[in-house]
């Protein structure tokens, strides 16, 4: 074993480096102070999961503001964090188990780095060419940032990693132990760390069967089918038993936000829907390349993808019986894409994370054929690394740093929170449409008017009742205007909020303003 790994370390060590250099990154990022990381690398999101678990610590449930019960949250990672938040919890506000989730989340995507190092290794065989695809997937600064933002997103492509790898071994024939009971296992669990996950383990079902044909192919189908319920059927039925629906509050009210502004801005009908559908498809492409980094050189080598595909070096199956697990999981990612962009029209830019894994290996299998026609092969790698550093670096600049909370100034968040703690009555119960960071920060109940972690705010959008779920249960409102003239309009039951409401003071440097509920 010590040969092996004495031998992979001499062979492998530009990939070593290059994950070196990524985990290096990331460990700077994250050791930063709390209003940094909050303007860098932490979403409001986060927050959420912060918040809800820190409440199930202190023993009252699954709330984010003690007052409404919530499953606004992928289970897997909460379950990671509730330990990491009972063994090292700190004074209010409890930053420690923060930085040490952060810690993991680095920890997860060390293993992730080697995984995916072994999944490129499979497309080609020059050790310089998977090191390009490992400067791809470890220093690409849209995947730095992502995977280190407090989220389940580290937890999610660390089982994703290993159920890809696990299903080319079994397209390779040499299925690990278990076989499809371990890839059911694995693909349940990445559907708990993120639900819309679940998409790829059904395209390997679809695989399966195309590969093996119905009549052998169901049964290996099925037993991936139903190992991969197993961890996932309780999380369901807790769901349905507790809050009487399938999925989450926070998928189920920003779909209801974003369609509902639809219909705001232009009316109904099926003409303003398929409108609807394209605004929102090509805004979110256009939000995706920016972020994720490598646009102008990633379409250069799509681009040599498609010639090479043109001129038969590289085949697209015709049938899906010929297709490869890879392509496959691809139209999985296309699928998740669709279902997010198309149709829920409710998009963050961590739910794509995995594309760059497909970006790498189209990267790896052009540069493969290309440096078969190349004699300093050497050389040429790192050319070609350096011009995708230096595209990083320029994506970084312009659509990356300080991408976190841009409406509300960099700590205007926690500020807000802040205030209220030192002139609010103490105690008293305030609310906000950016819940995330202020709720966390502040020492009252704080209620999440987006209803993403607050069932009972959730089911008062459904009923276009907000107004009066206000006026009934909170006290103080942080807010920016535009939520109640524009994003919530529809959905307060009345027309004029502001003359129900006082305002007390206005947050330096931002939008917000605290009121007072009359």
């Amino acid at each position: 074993m010590m040969f092996r790994i004495s031998k992979w370390l001499v062979s492998e060590w530009p990939t070593l480096c290059v994950i070196v250099i990524g985990i290096a990154t990331q460990l700077f990022l994250v050791i930063q102070p709390i209003n940094t990381l909050i303007s860098t690398i932490l979403p409001d999101d986060a927050f959420y999961y912060f918040g809800v678990v820190r409440n199930i610590v202190a023993g009252l449930g699954s709330t984010f503001d003690g007052i409404s019960a919530t499953n606004g949250y992928h289970p897997l990672w909460t379950l990671v964090l509730i330990p990491l938040f009972k063994f090292f919890a700190s004074p209010f506000p409890d930053i420690q188990p923060i930085y040490i989730a952060l810690y993991v989340q680095v920890a997860l995507n060390l293993i992730t780095a080697f995984l995916v190092a072994r999944i490129i290794s499979r497309f080609t065989r020059s050790q310089w060419v998977r090191a390009l695809g490992m400067v791809v997937w470890m220093l690409n600064p849209f995947l730095l940032y992502e995977t280190v933002n407090g989220l389940e997103t580290s937890l999610a492509l660390f089982f994703f990693s290993i159920f890809f790898l696990f299903a080319l071994r079994i397209e390779e024939g040499r299925p690990l132990t278990g076989g499809y009971i371990s890839m059911g296992l694995i693909g349940g669990l990445m559907t708990l760390a993120r639900l819309d996950m679940a998409v790829y383990v059904l395209a390997l079902l679809v695989w399966i069967i195309a590969r093996n044909g119905w009549q052998v192919g169901w049964g290996k189908a099925f037993s991936v089918g139903i190992w991969s319920a197993v961890p996932v059927v309780p999380y369901f039925l807790w769901n349905i038993w507790h809050f009487h629906m399938l999925l989450t509050s926070a998928s189920g009210a920003a779909v209801l936000e974003n369609h509902m502004l639809i219909i705001q801005d232009h009316g109904p009908g099926w003409g303003q829907f398929f409108k609807a559908v394209v605004y929102s498809t090509q805004y979110e492409l256009d939000h995706f390349f920016k972020r994720t980094g490598l646009f102008t050189l990633g379409a250069m080598f799509i681009g040599a993808f498609v010639v090479l595909t043109l001129q038969g070096v590289v085949r697209i199956p015709r049938k899906m019986r010929d297709s490869t697990l890879t392509w496959t999981l691809f139209c999985g990612f296309v699928l998740i894409f669709i279902a997010d962009a198309s149709i829920r029209w409710t998009a963050r830019t961590w739910y794509f994370v995995s594309f760059d894994l497909f970006m790498a290996i189209v990267i790896v299998i052009v540069a493969d054929r290309l440096f078969r026609m190349i004699e300093y092969k050497r050389i040429a790698a790192i050319l070609i690394m350096s011009l995708v550093l230096f595209s990083f670096y320029v994506d970084w600049s312009k659509n990356l740093r300080g991408v976190n909370n841009p409406l509300y100034g960099e700590t205007a968040l926690r500020d807000a929170a802040e205030w209220m703690n030192d002139y609010l009555p103490r105690g008293a119960i305030r609310g906000g449409f950016a819940a995330g960071i202020q709720g966390y920060f502040s020492d009252a109940p704080f209620v999440d008017l987006d209803g993403l972690v607050s069932n009972d705010v959730y089911t008062a959008l459904r009923k276009r009742q907000l107004w009066d779920y206000i006026r009934h249960h909170v006290v103080y409102i942080s807010t920016d205007n535009g939520h109640f003239t524009y994003q919530y309009k529809s959905f307060l039951g009345i027309d004029d909020p502001f003359a129900r409401l006082r305002l007390i003071t206005e947050i330096p440097g931002s939008e917000l303003k605290i009121y007072q509920v009359e």
